[in-house]
């Protein structure tokens, strides 16, 4: 009669501690490339819901801007006329304060940046690819995870590259940065005894721990500004089958046709 063996467990690591101290520094690699992703999926997003702001309202308070500035001046000759009657136009009447500021301080107006067209969303299972391949390049390449001055000069060039084709949803540039070759900084690796490289992958956890916290100290704050504030808001109201920004546009439109009307009656 045979008996089934059982498999035998694999053997332990030669090196318990130095084991454990490369495990520990592995999960802080990835504990930051994850945490990377979020920072600039954060940036990117609020870059993309900035721009439709300015799509959608950009052109209506650019309006209402031109039209309060001329209503401050429709208005201080108002005054005028009401002080002085007849003699508001004359030259040799003084301005008033605000205006002598105005004249003095005053800016032109400045034509904002054109908005970029709003980009075309991945299916899941795509966008699911691009932030696994971000995360795998981000421990790669990423210029914070060097070890030293001249690793991190190395992976930059390539990070920004990856970075690049990230924010345009590239998952073909993607994959052929994927197939890249791992950056190598110059000059024959020097041993180190066991004592050494412990040091150096305890040192080297302990860095990442360092920036891991400011990355997430930088999400918090990210999270707290207004800007993400309003993209929320604009989120949940999306949720709730109400358009925040459409919202904001009507108000903006009722502002408008208010100045417009008072343009009117002064002049």
């Amino acid at each position: 009669m045979f008996w089934k063996r059982k498999p035998k467990p694999p053997p332990p690591p030669a090196d318990p501690e130095l084991a454990a101290a490369q495990a520990a520094l592995a999960q802080q690699r990835e504990k930051v490339a994850a945490l990377e992703l979020d920072l600039f999926n954060s940036r990117l997003e609020l870059a993309q819901f900035n721009a439709e702001l300015e799509r959608r309202l950009g052109a209506l308070q650019q309006r209402l801007e031109a039209l309060e500035v001329e209503l401050a001046e429709a208005r201080r000759v108002s005054a005028r006329r009401t002080l002085w009657g007849e003699r508001a136009a004359s030259p040799d009447l003084p301005d008033d304060a605000v205006a002598q500021h105005n004249s003095a301080w005053g800016r032109g107006a400045q034509t904002p940046p054109a908005a970029p067209p709003p980009p075309t969303e991945p299916d899941p299972q795509q966008e699911a690819e691009l932030k696994q391949l971000y995360r795998t390049l981000a421990k790669r390449f990423h210029p914070d995870l060097a070890a030293n001055a001249a690793d991190r000069e190395g992976r930059a060039a390539r990070m920004a590259e990856v970075n690049a084709a990230y924010a345009a949803q590239d998952l073909a540039q993607l994959r052929r940065l994927a197939q890249a070759p791992d950056y190598a900084a110059a000059g024959p690796a020097t041993p180190k005894t066991r004592t050494e490289l412990l040091a150096e992958l305890r040192a080297e956890t302990g860095r990442l721990a360092a920036l891991a916290a400011s990355l997430e100290a930088e999400l918090n704050h990210l999270a707290g500004t207004p800007a993400v504030q309003l993209k929320l808001e604009a989120l949940f109201a999306r949720r709730a089958g109400r358009d925040l920004i459409a919202e904001m546009a009507a108000d903006l439109a009722t502002e408008v046709r208010r100045a417009e009307a008072e343009l009117a009656a002064l002049r």
